[in-house]
């Protein structure tokens, strides 16, 4: 999750509870159950995820996203035609060129999110 959190970083994280978009959460990734994840989620239930030019689309509309211009092109219905079921999420990491998430291990069920990382010194 570099350059947001460095490795051995000590982070605060809360109770999971409907993570939102650009929350940065732990995880245990599908392909690995035994490591721990952050990452940051992308795509909530219900939605489609594209990244065009530097651009985050959900559902067809742009959304600003700090990381986009970092990001590969990404379209959706190259991987499936329908949007992302319920209980699951579709999350990257910050340092998109080499990060391992959503898009080499697929989506995230709501089961293997054990938090939400709280970040700075907000009262999220």
């Amino acid at each position: 999750m570099n350059p947001t959190f460095w490795e051995q970083e000590i982070v605060q994280v809360k109770a999971h509870h409907d993570p939102k978009r650009f929350d940065v959460v732990v995880l245990h990734p599908p392909d690995d159950p035994q490591s721990l994840y952050l990452k940051r989620v992308i795509g909530l239930p219900e939605e489609r995820i594209d990244y065009q030019n530097g651009c985050l689309f959900v559902n067809g509309r742009p959304i600003k996203d700090t990381f986009a211009e970092q990001t590969e092109d990404f379209v959706w219905t190259q991987i499936t035609s329908k949007p992302i079921p319920k209980g699951y999420y579709f999350v990257l990491g910050d340092n998109r060129m080499i990060s391992k998430d959503s898009r080499s291990f697929g989506l995230v069920s709501e089961k293997q999110i054990l938090g939400i990382v709280k970040e700075g010194n907000t009262n999220k």
